[in-house]
């Protein structure tokens, strides 16, 4: 039989310790994968899948590619883009949602044959284009973009409509005949959806003048019920999770609506009994810390999540994972039992990395996933976004050039990066590294220098972590997981290197006169400006950093980072598949324009 990566470390299975419903929320990249998720679930014990995993809406981002801000709602899965309602027939694009209903329908056959049941992760009430709100103006709810980052207006439908309700009801009622859903977890107040005057919406209170005083309790779990009679209707009985993702979270807004909440019903976690409906496990792709590389893994960070979650006797358990085939995170499932601690987390570690590797060099592989963890918190911890995402990726700081006058380069050199880079306000704006989707999270010269030395240690972190990795002994099998591991980790490297870089840059440059011009005087020997030396310094730097990664990535790029499959399904999300060619030509850019900075500074004579 043919060794799998997964057969390479397949062990007998632990009993996981009996909860009311484990679910497994992960992307899949084909049919193929998702029946192999389906196999895993089966193997630990799950008892959901998630089944909304599904190719982006890009529908809505092409309404005006001028607007970054719908990158944010249509990579979120919500019901309309599944199942069109015959009353907005011909407004929402109907292939789309076909496409859409056939991928959930073949994964909900492949669920029926393992035995699993459906969850489903939304965004609701999302928002709809124009063309809704043109045909029926009375139905128009919130408005409920980022204006910071949005160019547009969007407006989600107002649930305190009973017509409203009763599409919602129809709607997810057809869905459940086709794909029974009994869980469903669903973001609000964020990435395109909302509720009428809620506190927590992007641009502030604000909703329709006749629903104002209604109260917010009644609008809310009035939704929620909607949904479940829907599934009733289908006979079947769904929980249904919302959680506020965004804006100033309005505690008296949440205990309002908790005391009224309906059996299988929750906000924010919280049931009307006080229960805890659902325990998260592992991390998403938002809060990875690695970003844009694909298949780190991070097995404390997985395994501290794990323990937490299980302590929670009478709550659901979601284990979360960015992507499937991390061999370590799948292990640690396989192994996990119902004893709790620290002891008991590190007899874990160490009993799967003794499985992976042996047990003379168990604790080495424990100390390389200690390596990850220190470096990947440091990064989570440092702002309030996740920077390798709002900055790394949003910001296209891989493939765009760091010049001293970023204004003056042409559109064809722009080309490379700014139709994909997060930015809604003026071209000055986006001209700015640390402009990361409409403010400034680092700023000045103190906020790089706490920046710089996080993404120094992580840095650090990194270097050791692929110390350790090269210096594991292992059979040809075995070895190659590791020997790829340690690529994707001098991948990673080069990426947090890319972030220190952007952030040092940016900071030269704010702290540069732009509107007097050095004068040099003829006068041997002179220092020159401190900044210059310094720009030149991380200009070199950033540089030789995209000379390794080319060198690391070229032959394979989408194996190391998350990659659109065509140039047309790239976006602000997603690089693209001519990823190294651009890194090229961001080096030649960079060389070129790097002599620029003499305009700005007194030079060195002497």
């Amino acid at each position: 039989m043919k060794k799998t990566l997964f057969s390479l470390f397949l062990v007998s299975l632990p009993l996981m310790a009996q909860q009311q419903k484990i679910v497994i929320d992960c992307p899949t990249r084909s049919a193929e994968e998702f029946g192999q998720l389906a196999d895993l679930a089966v193997e630990i014990g799950a008892t959901h899948v998630v089944v909304s995993h599904l190719p982006k809406s890009r529908w809505q981002w092409e309404l005006d590619r001028n607007d970054p801000y719908p990158n944010w709602n249509m990579h979120n899965p919500a019901l309309f883009k599944i199942i069109v309602p015959r009353d907005f027939s011909g407004l929402l694009p109907q292939d789309s949602a076909d496409r859409n209903l056939a991928i959930v329908r073949q994964r909900a056959q492949v669920l029926h044959s393992h035995n699993l049941k459906a969850a489903m992760r939304l965004c609701e009430p999302a928002w709809l284009p124009e063309a809704v709100w043109e045909k029926y103006p009375e139905w128009r709810g919130p408005r409920c973009e980022h204006p910071r980052r949005a160019r547009n207006k969007y407006y989600s439908p107002c649930v305190d409509r009973p017509e409203i309700l009763e599409i919602y009801q129809r709607t997810f009622r057809q869905l459940c005949t086709v794909v029974p859903v009994e869980s469903i977890d669903m973001l609000t107040n964020d990435s395109g959806g909302g509720f009428c005057w809620s506190a927590s919406l992007y641009p502030g209170v604000n909703g329709p003048v006749w629903c104002e005083s209604r109260s917010y309790a009644e609008r809310v779990v009035g939704f929620l019920h909607a949904l479940q009679q829907g599934a009733r209707e289908a006979g079947i009985e769904s929980e249904i999770s919302v959680h506020y993702g965004s804006g100033q979270i309005s505690r008296a807004e949440v205990v309002s609506v908790v005391s009224h909440l309906e059996p299988g019903q929750a906000i924010n976690g919280q049931t009307r009994t006080g229960r805890v409906l659902d325990a998260a496990v592992g991390y998403g792709y938002y809060t990875s810390a690695v970003n844009p590389v694909r298949g780190i893994p991070q097995p404390i960070r997985f395994v501290e999540s794990l323990d937490r979650a299980f302590r929670l006797n009478e709550a659901s358990v979601k284990i979360q994972m960015t992507e499937f085939g991390i061999p370590e995170h799948l292990q640690l499932l396989r192994n996990y039992s119902d004893e709790h601690g620290l002891l008991q987390r590190a007899e874990l570690l160490h009993r799967t990395a003794a499985e992976m590797v042996g047990e003379s060099q168990a604790a080495d592989l424990v100390q390389v996933w200690e390596e990850i963890d220190h470096a990947t918190k440091r990064i989570i911890n440092l702002v309030g976004d996740p920077i390798m995402i709002v900055g790394v990726v949003n910001q296209r700081w891989l493939n765009r050039p760091f010049v001293p006058f970023p204004m003056e380069l042409t559109a064809a050199q722009k080309s490379i990066y700014r139709p994909f880079q997060f930015q809604a306000n003026s071209e000055k704006d986006a001209a700015d590294l640390m402009n990361l989707q409409g403010f400034e999270i680092i700023n000045g010269y103190s906020g790089s220098l706490l920046a710089r030395t996080a993404f120094e240690q992580s840095i650090s972190h990194v270097s050791r972590a692929i110390e350790g990795v090269d210096a594991l002994n292992l059979d040809v099998d075995r070895g190659l997981h590791f020997r790829r591991l340690g690529e994707r980790l001098r991948v990673l490297r080069c990426c947090y290197r890319t972030a220190k870089h952007a952030i040092q840059y940016q900071d030269i440059l704010d702290r540069t006169d732009y509107d007097n011009p050095p004068v040099e005087e003829n006068i041997y020997p002179v220092e020159g400006d401190q900044k210059l030396r310094e720009l030149q310094v991380i200009t070199r730097a950033e540089v030789d950093n995209m000379i390794e990664l080319i060198g690391l990535i070229e032959r394979d790029p989408g194996f190391y980072i998350e990659l659109a499959q065509t140039e047309s399904e790239e976006d602000i999300f997603t690089y693209g598949p001519k990823i190294v060619e651009q890194l090229r030509e961001k080096i030649r850019i960079m060389l070129d324009r790097e002599l620029d900075a003499n305009r700005l500074y007194i030079r060195r004579q002497g």
